[in-house]
């Protein structure tokens, strides 16, 4: 095994900044209605209750998303462990040998139309037969662009943090020598 490649990789989720900055925005909006010159008694203390629970629950389930930092793609001498439904759910195991290919890829959103913004990604690629099961097509919430690599499985930058070039060479490296160690 060479010295430079790890013996497990972990990728996890992208940070969630968008629920962290709305908890301080709400936060930040209980100051505006204090300040403000319409808002008084009863009702103001009730819309002041409202928001600071709303914005205290969304900062202490942002913070303990930061200190419980799960994976969601594991990646080993054995094979790859993507957890799909979250992390404490049942992982879909791929073994190093059933990997076709690990891409670097462009994505889009499945959800979306074809003037959706387009992506590199991590991607991917299993082998299509009979003796593996292929995760249901509900895992698959972002889908390669046409022309793009192809990948049964991909994750841009907007579902797994750090760079994807990165993720995507020490996958395929770490393919080439664990693949080959096992025949």
């Amino acid at each position: 095994m060479p010295a430079e490649l790890p013996r497990v990789v972990r990728i996890y989720r992208s940070a969630r900044w968008p629920g962290a900055s709305a908890g301080l925005a709400l936060f930040f909006l209980v100051f505006v209605l204090v300040l403000a010159p319409h808002a008084h008694g009863l009702r103001l203390w009730i819309a002041i209750s409202v928001i600071l629970t709303i914005s205290g629950l969304t900062l202490i389930g942002w913070g303990l998303l930061l200190l419980v930092r799960l994976p969601i793609i594991e990646a080993s001498e054995l094979g790859i462990a993507i957890w799909f439904h979250g992390p404490y759910r049942r992982a879909f195991f791929v073994p190093w040998n059933r990997v076709r290919a690990v891409v670097l890829t462009r994505v889009r959103p499945a959800a979306s139309g074809r003037g959706a913004s387009v992506r590199n990604a991590l991607g991917i690629e299993l082998i299509r037969d009979g003796q593996f099961p292929r995760p249901s097509e509900s895992a698959r919430r972002e889908t390669p662009v046409d022309g793009a690599a192809a990948a049964d499985l991909a994750w841009s930058s907007r579902s797994i943090g750090g760079d994807v070039r990165r993720w995507a060479r020490l996958l395929q490296h770490m393919k080439l020598v664990y693949a080959d160690s096992a025949r």
